[in-house]
């Protein structure tokens, strides 16, 4: 008896299986474009160009370049880059696999010219994935052979002294628009374009700049965002958040959270109920501590993420609570209501208010004492609770708290409810006198009948969860209960 070793050799059919993803075009071209910005000159300012002509993808940038034995480590399938090469503060690839991903999912056939800086040298490597997908497994299936010439004029580097360029052909989409590409780019990159950076696409029919993506959202209603939460506040978040000037029903809000100045989640409504009441909920948040997924469309949802939710579901209830009463009716087009809805939001934030139209047909108000102390929501929002009440995937935490009230009259029930939508709170009414309870001495199982009860009424009447949904939510909240006591007991 022993052991052996083995050479752990991928199949290169892999070359066409990373190309099988739910990339649209334009998110495959931001990636070759992302690993543009990592081959940054230093401080320079970078300029890039996507050629989009004669049915192929060409992304060019004046960086850095690659040497032959960067280049080497660069083709390689998941290869850690950091050993190798030394990459700036804010690098956005990693592992390489981002931009193999990409080209695979644009074509089938791609090549990499590069010209390292200080070198009078160009280096040239093709990947054909029908042929690679022919090979057989074996040590010589990844070979791949990298040339190098002089520099050519007629290459896709064209005089550029130092670059790289990625040319994609045998396009698997030969209709891929120029105004989604240009849409997504200025989305994508909007903090690279916004501090010098440049992107140009070039079609049969001229030059096109990329441009910043613009808001709109109701004057006055932007706030910066810069707040730290997780332990030793370590987790910095900065950014903004407005209300748009418009309801949605097409799903274009929440927050499009950036990583190292390149978008990584688009529209994201992790941290507030998804409704219409809420969609004029918008923003931008950077979260440069967070790892993304390796073709950087998404996060790495793991405790950190978790962290970091939980504290923005908490911090952003005034701008939920904004957007909630702005959108009743006539709220919105009333100056006077708007501003004053504003002005409560600005005030939790700890916010300028913007100036007050003139009410020409003021009301009788309540009278509120101006001396009293209020409380921000940057001091109300300090800890994260680490047991949730009710957690609905995808809307958030659901609190739940308790309150005893003798029954009158109109009490006909052993048990109500009652549901704070701004505060997503649930509170569980029970009646101790009713005569359901009149032989009940297990004040525990009365508190998880009524609460399980105005759970699923909850979901029902209040949130619109269908029936069958909603009575599967209420089963397992009954069960993680249930379980809990009879592992204590």
């Amino acid at each position: 008896m022993g052991s052996r070793t083995v050479k752990n050799y991928p199949s290169p059919r892999l070359m066409e299986t990373i190309g099988a993803t739910n990339q649209k075009p334009s998110e495959a071209i931001g990636e070759l474009v992302a690993n543009c910005f990592d081959a940054r000159v230093g401080t320079e300012k970078l300029h890039i160009t996507v050629d989009m002509r004669d049915a192929k993808v060409v992304v060019t940038d004046d960086g850095k370049g690659m040497t032959d034995d960067v280049l080497e480590r660069a083709v390689c399938i998941a290869e850690d880059m950091s050993r190798y090469i030394e990459r700036g503060e804010g690098a956005k690839g990693h592992f390489g696999m981002g931009f193999k991903t990409s080209c695979s999912t644009l074509g089938r056939y791609y090549e990499i010219f590069t010209r390292p800086v200080d070198k009078d040298i160009e280096y040239h490597v093709a990947f054909d994935i029908s042929e690679y997908s022919n090979r057989p497994s074996g040590s010589d299936a990844w070979d791949v052979v990298i040339e190098d010439s002089e520099p050519n004029p007629k290459s896709p580097l064209g005089h550029s002294p130092h670059g790289t360029s990625f040319v994609v052909s045998k396009l698997k989409d030969r209709n891929i628009t120029v105004s989604a590409v240009l849409d997504y780019l200025g989305e994508a990159f909007k903090g690279h374009l916004e501090t010098g950076d440049s992107i140009k696409i070039i079609d049969d029919n001229g030059s096109y700049p990329a441009k910043p993506k613009k808001y709109n959202f109701v004057p006055g209603s932007k706030i910066d965002i810069d707040v730290t939460c997780g332990p030793n506040n370590e987790y910095n978040i900065t950014g903004w958040m407005a209300l748009d000037s418009q309801l949605h029903n097409d799903g274009l809000y929440g927050f499009n959270i950036y990583r190292n100045n390149q978008l990584v989640l688009k529209w994201d409504k992790t941290w507030f109920r998804a409704h219409t009441m809420t969609s004029r909920v918008i923003g931008e948040a950077n979260l440069d501590f967070l790892d993304a997924t390796f073709y950087k469309q998404g996060l790495q949802q793991d405790e950190t993420w978790a962290i970091v939710s939980a504290y923005m579901h908490e911090y952003l209830k005034p701008i939920v609570s904004a957007s909630q009463k702005l959108n009743r009716k006539g709220n919105a087009s009333n100056p006077i209501e708007r501003t004053k809805i504003i002005n409560e939001m600005r005030d939790r934030f700890e916010e300028d208010p913007i100036e007050q139209p003139v009410d020409d047909n003021p009301k009788d108000k309540k009278n509120v004492d101006e001396d009293e102390p209020k409380k921000s929501i940057k001091d109300a929002v300090k800890t994260v609770v680490s047991e949730k009440s009710l957690y609905l995937p995808g809307e958030g935490e659901v609190r739940i708290s308790y309150i005893e009230k003798t029954a009158n009259e109109a009490d006909k029930s052993p048990f109500d409810y009652t549901y704070d939508d701004d505060n997503e709170a649930l509170q569980v009414i029970v009646h101790p006198d009713h005569p359901l309870w009149g032989k009940k001495d297990n004040w525990d199982v009365v508190k998880t009948l009524a609460t399980s009860d105005s759970i699923y009424r909850m979901l029902v009447e209040e949130l619109g969860y269908d029936t069958y949904k909603a009575l599967s939510i209420r089963n397992e909240w009954i069960w993680k209960q249930t379980s809990k006591e009879t592992n204590n007991g």
